[in-house]
C-alpha cells in the first residue's frame, strides 16, 4: 500500500513538472507579419519596399528577332560591310535575343519625387563570337525636376516610335534604346507644357571628320570613315571601337533645350542643339610635286574649333474618330551635326557612310560633319567646312481592332556640302573620286573631277502590322524598302575601291541603289 502511494504520488509530481516545463516553453506573441502593400500613388505596378516609404516597380522584355536583308537591328543593307553585297561577309539574315529588366524607385520628399531608375539587359546576334553582351540602357536620378544620369536626350522626339528598320535615318529619336548621359533641369508649368535645358555627352551625336590632305592615313575609303584616330565608343554594343576620322577629343559638351506640351490631343515639341567640333591636325599637305602647301611643318598646325547646330519641330495626333490611331510628322536641320538627323557611329552602328555595290555600280555616300584641309589653288587652309543636313519623317497608326494595328512610315534624310568642301572632296589625293579617262591616276589636289557631287538623299517607305494574341506580347512583321540617291556623273567619273570583304579591287561607276528588308519581332513584356 505505501508504494502504490508512493507511486501515484511520484506521477503526480512528474505530470506538474512536465506542465511546468511546457508552460515555460509556450512562444510569446507573434508580431503581426508585414506583407507586401500595393503602392498607388504612381500608378499600376508599385509596391512599398518593407520597413520603407519608397514604393518600387519591376518590369522588363524578352525580345526575339529575325531580320531579312538587315545590316543589323535597326539598319539598312548598305551599312557596313554588308554593303559589298558579296557572298563572303554579307550575312542576309540576322537573328537577335535580348533581355531587359528594369527598377523604378520613387520616394515622396518635400521637394517633390525622388526617383531612381535603370534599365538594362543581356544581347546575342547572329555572327558574335561570345555568349552575348550585357548593357546599359537607362540609370539615373530624378529630384526637384533635375535628371543626372543615362536618359534619352531631350532633342528626341517620336522618331522611331511607329518602325523598326528607320531608326538610322529621317528623325531625330536615335537615343531611345541606347540613352545618352545627360544633366539636365525641366521646368514644368501646368496644362502639360514643360521646357528642358540638359547638358549631354556629345559622342553620342558625334558625326566624322575628314582631312582631305595628300597623307595616306587619312584615305577616304567606300564604305568606311577616314583617319587614323578612333574614339571609343561605349554606346555602341556591337563594336566598341568605331573610328570617327579625324576628329580631336571632345572639349565641351551639347547643349540642348526643348519646349514641349503633352495634351489629350496628343504632343509637339520644338528643340535646339549647339555642337561644338574639334578637328585634329591638319595632315601631309603637299602637292603631288611634294610641295608644302602651308610651307611650315602642317604637323603642328589644326583647323580652328567650329560649332554645329540642330533644330526641329515635331507633332503627334491623337486621331479622335478610332481609339489608339496616331498621325506623326517630325521636321530637322542641322549643320555639322549630322547625328541629330539619325546619322551618327556612336548610336547604332557605322553609319556615318552608306555603301551599296551592285556588280560594277556602287552607291557610295559619307554623312561628314566637316572636311577639311588645303588647296592648292590658294595655297591656304581652309578651316572646318561644316555639311548640312534636313530630314523629314511621316507616320500614320491604325488599329483594325484593340489587338491588331499597323504603322505606315516614310522618311527622307539630305547632306548638302558647300562650295569649298565639294573642291576638297573631289581634288583631293586621298579621296576615292577619279577620272573616267584615268580610273587608275591618283589626283593631286589641284583640279576638281568633274561630274563629281558628294551631295547625296537617302529615302525610305515601310508598313509594320503588330499583333497581340495576348495582354503584354506583341508579334510584329515589317517590310521596309530604302534607297540611297546620288548625284556623281557616271560618264565623267567612277570611283577607285581598294578592296575588301571579297569585293574585288578595280573602279567602280557611281550610282544609286536600293534594297528591301524585312523584320519579324516577337516581344514579351512583363511590367504592370
Amino acid at each position: 500500500m505505501k508504494m502504490v502511494k508512493s507511486l501515484l504520488l511520484g506521477s503526480a509530481a512528474g505530470l506538474v513538472a512536465v506542465a511546468g516545463a511546457q508552460a515555460a516553453d509556450l512562444p510569446v506573441k507573434a508580431k503581426p507579419v508585414e506583407y507586401v502593400k500595393v503602392c498607388s500613388i504612381y500608378g499600376a505596378g508599385f509596391f512599398y519596399i518593407p520597413g520603407t516609404d519608397s514604393c518600387i516597380k519591376i518590369g522588363g522584355w524578352v525580345r526575339a528577332e529575325y531580320a531579312f536583308q538587315t545590316s543589323n537591328s535597326d539598319l539598312a543593307y548598305y551599312q557596313g560591310s554588308t554593303g559589298r553585297n558579296n557572298r563572303i561577309d554579307s550575312n542576309e539574315y540576322n537573328m537577335r535575343a535580348r533581355w531587359v529588366t528594369s527598377l523604378d524607385v520613387r520616394t515622396q520628399t518635400e521637394y517633390g519625387t525622388l526617383r531612381a531608375y535603370s534599365r538594362a539587359g543581356f544581347q546575342t546576334t547572329t555572327g558574335e563570337t561570345t555568349q552575348g553582351r550585357i548593357y546599359t540602357e537607362r540609370a539615373f536620378i530624378q529630384f526637384a525636376g533635375f535628371t543626372f544620369g543615362k536618359s534619352q536626350s531631350y532633342f528626341d522626339f517620336f522618331g522611331g516610335a511607329f518602325c523598326y528598320g528607320c531608326g538610322y535615318a529621317g528623325n531625330s529619336s536615335q537615343t531611345g534604346a541606347a540613352g545618352t548621359l545627360l544633366a539636365a533641369y525641366t521646368a514644368t508649368f501646368g496644362n502639360g507644357f514643360t521646357a528642358t535645358i540638359s547638358i549631354e555627352d556629345q559622342q553620342m551625336r558625334r558625326g566624322g571628320i575628314w582631312d582631305a590632305s595628300n597623307d595616306a592615313t587619312n584615305a577616304l575609303t567606300i564604305g568606311s570613315l577616314p583617319g587614323p584616330s578612333a574614339v571609343f565608343d561605349s554606346y555602341n554594343i556591337a563594336a566598341p571601337g568605331i573610328v570617327m576620322g579625324d576628329s580631336a577629343g571632345t572639349g565641351i559638351p551639347d547643349v540642348v533645350g526643348s519646349l514641349r506640351v503633352d495634351q489629350a490631343w496628343g504632343s509637339a515639341q520644338i528643340a535646339g542643339a549647339l555642337h561644338q567640333l574639334r578637328a585634329g591636325y591638319y595632315g601631309n599637305n603637299t602637292t603631288g610635286a611634294g610641295a608644302n602647301v602651308l610651307g611650315v611643318n602642317s604637323a603642328f598646325l589644326a583647323p580652328n574649333d567650329a560649332y554645329g547646330w540642330a533644330a526641329m519641330a515635331g507633332i503627334v495626333l491623337n486621331i479622335p474618330w478610332n481609339k489608339g490611331d496616331k498621325f506623326w510628322v517630325e521636321g530637322t536641320v542641322a549643320e555639322g551635326a549630322s547625328g541629330y538627323v539619325g546619322w551618327s557611329g556612336s548610336i547604332v552602328g557605322t553609319i556615318n557612310q552608306q555603301a551599296r555595290f551592285n556588280g560594277a555600280n556602287v552607291a557610295a555616300a559619307w554623312a561628314l560633319d566637316s572636311i577639311f584641309g588645303t588647296l592648292v589653288s590658294t595655297n591656304g587652309a581652309t578651316g572646318q567646312q561644316l555639311t548640312r543636313f534636313w530630314s523629314i519623317a511621316a507616320a500614320f497608326e491604325h488599329y483594325w481592332t484593340p489587338a491588331l494595328r499597323t504603322d505606315l512610315f516614310g522618311n527622307i534624310t539630305a547632306a548638302d556640302f558647300n562650295d569649298v568642301a565639294t573642291t576638297l572632296f573631289c581634288s583631293s589625293p586621298q579621296s576615292p573620286v577619279r577620272r573616267l579617262a584615268a580610273p587608275n591616276t591618283p589626283l593631286t589636289g589641284a583640279t576638281v573631277v568633274a561630274g563629281c557631287d558628294p551631295d547625296y538623299r537617302v529615302w525610305n517607305v515601310g508598313v509594320r502590322t503588330i499583333w497581340n494574341p495576348a495582354p503584354q506580347f506583341d508579334i510584329g512583321l515589317e517590310v521596309m524598302y530604302a534607297r540611297v540617291e546620288t548625284k556623281y556623273d557616271p560618264n565623267q567619273m567612277v570611283f577607285n575601291f581598294a578592296g575588301g570583304g571579297g569585293r574585288a579591287v578595280g573602279v567602280y561607276f557611281p550610282s544609286s541603289e536600293g534594297v528591301w528588308s524585312s523584320i519579324l519581332r516577337l516581344q514579351r513584356n512583363f511590367w504592370p
